[in-house]
């Protein structure tokens, strides 16, 4: 007698398959169980049976995935609680679904399957990113409002994550109207596969992974960055880079991941997609992550130029590398996913900064940007003083009226604001011939006027609130105003286009008059402030300010002829 065989039914000498559909699952597939004929040959049906039972397993499947998913809604975020651009995308798409069986179960003639086809269309524009930002607000705005205004997200339009969250937003609500049509048409156990909404798996308290060491692992790079600034007591420049970094960073991810689940093959993808990553590619492409910027660069007719290897491996990769050694040595990681990670580089391929030779020095130094007997603005004033001081254009924006006085009978600079080291921090003399030119006068005008600073536009204009409304620390975007107009504009204009010449070459070539008119290392560096000076030897140099003075009245700057 042949054995029992499981799912195979017999009466009445035919056969059909069958599966018992759970109590929980009856209220959604509308059956007590799964039945479906396969003949009256047992040959034949035993043949049959495997794959007629892995579809009605898939029935079954499909309906459990139904049934999560009210379970889900039932408990929806709590107000308050923020939540990412997927979180908020999967729970708009569960709330549509529990709307369209509630709507159902009333009897009511209407559900999310009746949506005009210009609406659908739009939605599947912005599923593709090829909706601009404002088709974007039109389609969702009114759900992200929703979320906003339940404390979920502070993203707005203007935000630069806009376009990741709408476009995540817009999946949500093509998925939700595309399984409310398949019910329409009798697929009850219609449920979306799309990756971004599907189910987030909780996190094992009992390290399922052995990169686990601790709370902290279960945490993105973004909720680690304010640790360790606050523990390296970082300047606000250098919290700016990191913060930057990591955005960047997890924009290459798509999400926030947690620091266990980020493998050495993330950051190998990375340092490829940076070295396509087209320079200052926020401001180009304002809102764009990353991953959208270089696809949007590559479809140009003449792409911008991309990062330089020596920006990817000493600014991005090196912030990268230094947040998980923090994670190693804190117990997050057991191991360093960015450790030896850079662009391999020929040597000398990159483009160092070199000095202005004289014939740069007569062209910058000569009209129409210097026009004899004329008062000189910011832009004159700003080369001026770079070329005769060798300061950064962080230190020369900064600088306070009060800031230009005497020490024991000597005029100088005093760099005492934000500045890149401890031993940045100095008193450097005013060279003659600025004092020829006119600096006491430019401070009595501006003193007069009832400015505070050197150079009033300049430091306003760095220190404005951007349009994003995103908050910028103080020193970050001084090379943003004059010296990009210096560099962009200024210099091509006077025949000076050879990449290595920027504003930040006054500072070489200051060193290089320094170094040939015999001026000890010693000396120069306490000058341009390149030693890295303890916090008792603020504006206490081994050098006095009258030795450091006779120093800059020796250099001879071939070219400079005002």
């Amino acid at each position: 007698m042949a054995g029992k065989v499981r799912h195979l039914l017999e009466r009445d000498g035919r056969y059909s398959a069958r599966v018992v559909v759970p109590e929980a699952l009856r209220p959604i597939i509308g059956k007590r169980e799964l039945l479906k004929p396969l003949g009256p040959d047992r040959k034949t049906a035993l043949s049959d049976l495997p794959a007629v039972v892995a579809d009605m397993q898939a029935t079954l499947k499909a309906a459990r995935a139904r049934l999560q998913e009210k379970q889900n809604v039932a408990a929806p975020a709590r107000r308050g609680r923020p939540l990412t651009a997927q979180q908020m995308a999967r729970q708009h798409y569960l709330t549509q679904i529990q709307f369209d069986q509630e709507v159902r179960e009333t009897k009511e003639q209407a559900s999310l399957g009746f949506f005009d086809e210009e609406a659908l269309a739009g939605l599947a524009r912005a599923m593709s990113g090829a909706a601009e930002n404002a088709e974007l607000e039109a389609l969702v705005g009114r759900i992200l409002t929703s979320f906003r205004l339940r404390g979920h997200t502070k993203i707005t339009p203007a935000s630069p994550e806009f376009r990741r969250t709408a476009m995540a937003l817009a999946v949500a609500e093509h998925e939700a109207i595309a399984v409310s049509a398949a019910r329409d048409d009798g697929d009850y156990a219609a449920a979306t596969t799309h990756p971004l909404l599907a189910e987030e798996q909780p996190l094992d308290p009992a390290p399922a992974s052995p990169r686990i060491l601790g709370p902290l692992s279960s945490k993105p790079l973004s909720e680690i960055v304010p640790l360790v600034m606050a523990e390296k007591k970082a300047r606000a420049a250098s919290a700016y880079e990191y913060e930057v970094a990591v955005r960047m960073f997890e924009e290459h991810l798509g999400e926030a991941r947690a620091v266990y689940a980020i493998a050495r093959r993330d950051v190998l993808a990375y340092k490829a997609a940076l070295m396509e990553t087209p320079a200052n590619y926020t401001k180009r492409f304002p809102g764009a992550p990353l991953p959208e910027a270089i696809r949007l660069n590559k479809s140009r007719a003449a792409p911008f130029p991309v990062l330089n290897a020596t920006t990817i491996n000493d600014k991005w990769l090196a912030r990268l590398q230094s947040m998980f050694k923090w994670c190693v040595l804190n117990d997050v990681l057991p191991d360093n996913p960015a450790s030896g990670i850079k662009v391999d580089q020929i040597a000398g391929t990159a483009a160092p900064r070199v000095p202005f030779t004289p014939g740069d020095i007569a062209k910058i130094f000569a009209p129409p940007l210097f026009q004899k007997g004329a008062e000189f603005g910011e832009r004159p004033w700003a080369a001026l003083i770079a070329l005769h001081t060798g300061f950064r254009a962080g230190e020369i924006a900064q600088l306070k009226l009060d800031s230009v006085r005497h020490e024991r009978g000597v005029l100088a600079f005093a760099v005492e604001e934000e500045t890149k080291t401890r031993g940045s921090v100095r008193l450097t003399p005013v060279h003659s011939t600025l004092i020829r030119l006119g600096i006491e006068k430019r401070v009595a005008v501006l003193r007069a006027a009832g400015e505070t600073h050197l150079f009033p536009e300049w430091y306003r204009r760095a220190n404005a609130t951007p349009a994003s409304g995103r908050q910028r620390p103080r020193n970050a975007p001084y090379s943003q105003v004059i010296p990009r107009w210096f560099n962009r504009t200024y210099l091509p204009s006077v025949g000076i286009v050879d990449d290595r010449k920027v504003f930040h070459s006054f500072r070489h070539t200051l060193k290089t008059a320094l170094s040939r008119a015999g001026v000890p290392r010693s000396i120069s560096d306490d000058i341009t402030g390149h030693d890295d000076q303890t916090a008792g030897g603020r504006y206490v140099h081994e050098t006095s300010v009258e030795a450091m003075r006779d120093a800059l009245e020796k250099i001879h700057l071939d070219g400079f002829t005002l």
